[in-house]
This record gives C-alpha cells, sequence and structure tokens, in this order.
C-alpha cells in the first residue's frame, strides 16, 4: 500500500512541477510571450489594464515560488498547500470568465488565440485537485519522497507524471484531434 501511496505523491508532484515550468517558460520566454499573459489578464479581467503586468510579474513569480517549493523536500507539504490555492485561484478566475463569456485566451502555457473553455476550467481542477491529494499524502506519509521510491517505482511515477503532463499542456491540441473544437493554432 505505501508504494501506491509513494508512487501516487511523486507522480502528483512531478505533474505539478512540470505544468508549472511549462507555464512560466511559456509565459517568459520573450517579450511577446509575457505581453500576451499580461494582456490576456487584462482580457480576462483579472486586472485592470494598468495593473495588468504587476499583476502577470506576480502570477509568475507564484508559479516559481510553488515550483520550487514542491519539488524541495523540505518545502513539498508548504508547496502541495501552495499549490492547492494557485491552482484553485486559477480556477476560479478562470470559471468566471467562462460564465461571462469571455473570448480571451488562457495564455496558460504561452501565446493563444484559443478562447478560455471550460477544459481550461477542468484541467486547473484537476490541478488544484492534484495538490490536495498529494498534500494528504504527503502529511500521512512525510517520509515519501523521489529518493524513497524503488527504481521500478521512480519509473512508474515519472511515466505516469509525463503522461498527465502532456495531456494536461496539450489539452487544446487533444481536444481539437477527438471533438474537432475549435483551434486557433
Amino acid at each position: 500500500m505505501g508504494d501506491y501511496v509513494g508512487v501516487a505523491v511523486v507522480a502528483s508532484i512531478l505533474t505539478l512541477a512540470g505544468v508549472l515550468a511549462i507555464s512560466v517558460i511559456g509565459k517568459v520566454r520573450s517579450r511577446m510571450s509575457f505581453r500576451a499573459f499580461a494582456d490576456g489578464i487584462a482580457q480576462l479581467r483579472v486586472a485592470p489594464v494598468p495593473w495588468s503586468r504587476p499583476v502577470a510579474v506576480a502570477s509568475i513569480a507564484s508559479e516559481v515560488a510553488v515550483l520550487a517549493l514542491v519539488l524541495w523536500p523540505k518545502g513539498a507539504v508548504i508547496g502541495l498547500a501552495a499549490a492547492v490555492l494557485l491552482f484553485g485561484a486559477f480556477t476560479v478566475v478562470l470559471a468566471r470568465a467562462v460564465r461571462q463569456g469571455s473570448t480571451a485566451g488562457c495564455h496558460c502555457f504561452g501565446p493563444t488565440d484559443t478562447p478560455v473553455a471550460w477544459r481550461h476550467v477542468a484541467r486547473s481542477a484537476f490541478l488544484a485537485s492534484t495538490a490536495a491529494g498529494a498534500l494528504l499524502g504527503a502529511i500521512t506519509v512525510p517520509a515519501i519522497s523521489l529518493r524513497s521510491l524503488e527504481p521500478p517505482h521512480l519509473i512508474l511515477a515519472l511515466s505516469l507524471a509525463g503522461f498527465i503532463v502532456t495531456t494536461l499542456v496539450r489539452l487544446d491540441d487533444l481536444t481539437w484531434l477527438l471533438r474537432g473544437a475549435s483551434h486557433a493554432r
């Protein structure tokens, strides 16, 4: 039982870290990427235009901090709690935008013309739930870490995380492929 809990917690931590790393890179890889993210914040009505850049910087800084904490063994519990709050906030913001009929892009992983949709809300809610589950596991079995897993279990955790990260990051492409949903790329 402990091995499976360890695999689940480590896979969750690696999933959160992977999504956060790709998200940060997508937003800061160029001036255009950052500008698109800041503009998206204004379009999604997270903050007024004059505040969109400072809010964008704060959002990216929060993602970097959570990423560092979830990967640091002594900070994992705090990082996972922060991830619950961060992805919970993203879920609320995106749900509000969808309910209001916003045509702005999510810009979660860089510039996009694909309007925010319920699948983006579900992705953020899934990540908040993943963080909550990993937090519960990390509190229940505090000795769980990358080092605590035997090689086969570590490979399983890495494989699961890789599959989930790829699925979440490429969600719009997968939706387009499977359902023919609107896709701007």
